[in-house]
């Protein structure tokens, strides 16, 4: 069967702002989308990453800024003219009509031909997996099935350019986990350009070619998701993204020199072991993971978290040595920016002393 074809188009976010009542909902967001990829708005509730979703649809105007998709200012046209699909949280699929009938109603209200019609739905249902399904009615289908209802409408409109806000938030964890292999599938194979909002870092580490972290309405780091999770650019990414977090600590907490003063000292607990030698603990707190094992350990006033392998034999109250290389160290700046910053070889010499290398 022929395949949809689909050509993506490059976004073009340029210091758009938005505010209600004197409230910032986004700030000053520069931000560009290529052609054909996958970017992922990342971030807590209130950051703004919706609000910059819906400014790229049309369905918010930009107080200030521009918005370019295909390199033509859309930025005060309606969404009908941005020649765009998009999926929202709700399916928002109309109870009285059948799957077709949901997946074709964009291309009747567009008076598309009949024939075209049911050549689009065709190979929509194929690829989906909703062939079988097409005469049942919404409250006929599982979740999963609503949801590839809710995608087939917009893929079947074969646009260039596809917006989701937070379209799996209602399924269980296991139908998340395939429904997002299957969409990232899907934009790989038409080759749209794919904007896609989540608060959870998972859906946006495994799908993304590009991750937007955002924090109260500005962007904190954008970058492929590799780079955000190796080399955060401020404080709020580094503990934002890593399950668990990255430990953060004040820098001079573990050593006495006074290059570390105004720093933070971030290492992710996966990059924590316990060896013969290293920086005294006591494990405070385990949490047993089958695989892993986190271990919470204090030392003095601060808490380390380490993530072991689960054959690891700790106990609580047992006096342990912690160790990671100096390659695993990331500073901060203490101020509410944070941004990464290069540490005084003082200080990494100090604590490379301190923690030794692991076994």
């Amino acid at each position: 069967m022929q395949e949809i074809t689909s050509k993506g188009q490059t976004i073009a976010v340029s210091d758009v702002s938005k505010a209600w009542d004197g409230v910032t909902a986004v700030d000053q967001v520069s931000l560009e989308i290529p052609a054909g990829t996958f970017t992922v708005l990342l971030g807590p509730s209130g950051c703004g990453k919706s609000t910059t979703l819906r400014i790229i649809a049309g369905l918010e105007f930009a107080d200030s800024g521009a918005v370019t998709i295909g390199g033509r200012d859309v930025t005060y046209e309606p969404p009908v003219k941005r020649d765009l699909a998009m999926v929202f949280q709700s399916y928002a699929l109309f109870p009285h009509l059948d799957v077709a009938e949901n997946i074709l109603f964009g291309l009747k209200v567009r008076r598309i031909g009949k024939s075209e019609q049911a050549e689009r739905l065709a190979k929509t249902a194929e690829m989906l997996g909703l062939s079988d399904y097409l005469h049942r009615k919404p409250a006929q289908l599982s979740g999963g099935q609503q949801q590839r209802v809710a995608l087939g409408r917009a893929i079947i409109a074969e646009k260039p350019v596809c917006l989701m806000d937070e379209p799996l938030s209602n399924l269980d964890a296991k139908l998340r986990n395939s429904m997002r292999t299957e969409i990232r599938e899907m934009q790989q194979k038409l080759g749209f350009s794919m904007v896609y909002v989540t608060h959870d870092q998972a859906e946006a580490i495994t799908m993304a070619d590009q991750v937007v972290v955002m924090r109260h309405g500005r962007i904190e780091q954008a970058g492929s998701p590799r780079r955000i999770y190796e080399q955060p650019a401020t404080r709020f990414v580094a503990g934002f993204i890593g399950t668990p977090p990255m430990n953060l600590i004040a820098a001079n907490a573990l050593t006495a020199s006074g290059s570390g003063a105004s720093l933070t000292l971030g290492v992710r607990p996966e990059n924590i072991t316990v060896g013969h030698t290293g920086l005294p603990a006591v494990v405070e707190h385990i949490e047993y993971l089958g695989a892993d094992l986190l271990v919470e350990c204090g030392v003095g006033e601060q808490r380390l978290l380490a993530r072991l392998s689960g054959a690891h034999q700790v106990q609580t109250g047992q006096q342990v040595r912690l160790q990671w290389a100096p390659q695993a160290m990331h500073f901060f700046e203490t101020s509410d920016r944070g941004r990464r910053v290069e540490a005084p070889a003082e200080l990494v010499d100090a604590l490379a002393g301190l923690v030794g290398q692991p076994d």
